[in-house]
């Protein structure tokens, strides 16, 4: 891997799950976990216009005495409400060509979670790349220099 500039187009992760801003607070929630994903883009019509975060699932949980359904105390997300109302509308991105390191810059000064990978001029998203995948890339090339010593 030396010499070549690693790129996030090459280590971003595919396929990406996405949700419409019309779809419930409970559908995010359950392709997140289903799907093991704690950012969601929001697409309409192929583009995205925002991303939602299992913490900002989170922040909207209301603290109830009794749930849906007779369910006990607890906090549960409310049953109406919309992905667009909680969902984070100014999201920095990357694009497919730009450098790992410059991803990984990114997500470090702002504390980033991850990044989707939108293509620049359909804000088509392509990809997610997450700090899980940047760690794992990082002991990758770590183990691949201390056995080449």
């Amino acid at each position: 891997m030396a010499g070549k500039e690693l790129l996030v187009k090459d280590h971003m992760r595919t396929p990406v799950y996405t949700i419409s801003a019309e779809a419930g607070l409970d559908r995010a929630l359950l392709i997140m976990r289903s799907q093991r994903v704690r950012h969601l883009p929001v697409v309409e019509n192929g583009s995205m216009i925002g991303l939602i975060s299992d913490r900002d699932l989170r922040l909207s949980m209301q603290e109830m005495e009794q749930g849906p359904g007779g369910a006990p105390k607890g906090y549960y997300l409310p049953a109406l409400k919309k992905v667009r109302t909680v969902m984070a509308t100014k999201v920095v991105t990357a694009a497919p060509e730009m450098t790992l390191v410059e991803a990984a810059k990114i997500m470090s000064e702002n504390k980033f979670g991850a990044l989707p990978v939108v293509e620049p001029e359909s804000k088509k998203v392509v990809g997610m790349i997450t700090e899980t995948d940047m760690l794992r890339l990082l002991m990758k090339l770590l183990q691949d220099k201390s056995t080449e010593g």
